[in-house]
């Protein structure tokens, strides 16, 4: 798509998206939480249920925000773009505590990434496949970052969707082919998890990034695999280097799933 109309406007959709994605990132871990409290208490026979509040969270929170400090509704501004709203006063209206900057620059890289693939692709299916998926890493690793987890509701799903689409024919890959990818991308960082563990009795690797890059291999293949895992690791480990001059966290255990995510997006662009 050269039409530089249309990429400006792909770009706006990324910061309105990107304003939703942060939201959802921040509440899905809560209601995670309450879900795996309330099977711990029927597990163990506790029939007063824990109060939470995460556990009344639904589908209209997200679309009306809460503040991360003290619950109360964002405005409508704050709504339809974070970016222009922080612009203004970079602060909750209700408790007047700052808003993490996380919020308008989730909004930025998701803009950017969008104008991206507008100006890179030029099938509209494709390009509507590589937004949806562009928001689901993005979501899930903003999950990693805050919380080390990569829940299966973002894993297993991308997985699935790989297999299926190339079943139908919407994807590059071959259902062969993307099985195989599936498959060898599980196993390159099974193993490595695997030994890790035997060796050292901690875990390196969680599942879920396991699960994520049998995802990427559903979707990218197994030749763009070895391309992946590399950029992944050498991008994590700068990362680590940089980091680790810190004392504060030097021991600060990495999330790799949003370098996955990096890596394993660019493959699929």
């Amino acid at each position: 798509m050269d039409n530089a109309f249309i990429i400006l406007s792909f770009g706006l959709f990324g910061l309105l998206s990107g304003n939703l994605t942060t939201h959802i990132a921040r509440q899905i871990p809560d209601v995670l939480l309450a879900h795996w409290r309330q099977q711990y208490h029927q597990i163990i026979n506790i029939e007063s249920p824990l109060p939470d509040e995460s556990a009344k969270l639904s589908l209209a929170s997200l679309f009306h925000p809460l503040c991360p400090h003290c619950s109360q509704p964002f405005s409508t501004l704050f709504c339809a773009s974070t970016t222009l709203w922080l612009c203004l006063s970079r602060q909750c209206r209700s408790c007047r505590r700052t808003i993490n900057f996380r919020y308008p620059l989730t909004e930025l890289l998701c803009s950017l990434l969008f104008m991206i693939i507008a100006a890179s692709v030029n099938d509209p299916v494709r390009v509507a496949i590589l937004l949806v998926i562009t928001l689901w890493l993005l979501t899930a690793s903003l999950i990693d970052i805050s919380h080390q987890l990569l829940p299966d509701i973002f894993t297993l799903p991308l997985i699935w969707s790989g297999l299926i689409f190339s079943l139908l024919g919407l994807s590059p890959l071959s259902l062969s082919e993307s099985l195989t990818g599936t498959l060898i991308g599980y196993t390159l960082l099974w193993i490595p998890a695997i030994l890790f563990r035997l060796l050292k009795g901690l875990h390196g690797l969680g599942g879920g990034d396991i699960k994520l890059m049998a995802g990427l291999g559903a979707w990218a293949g197994v030749e763009a695999l070895p391309a992946i895992m590399v950029t992944a690791s050498l991008s994590g480990l700068i990362y680590f280097l940089l980091i680790k001059r810190n004392r504060e966290t030097r021991n600060h255990r990495i999330a790799f799933g949003p370098f996955l995510a990096i890596a394993g997006w660019l493959a699929l662009l």
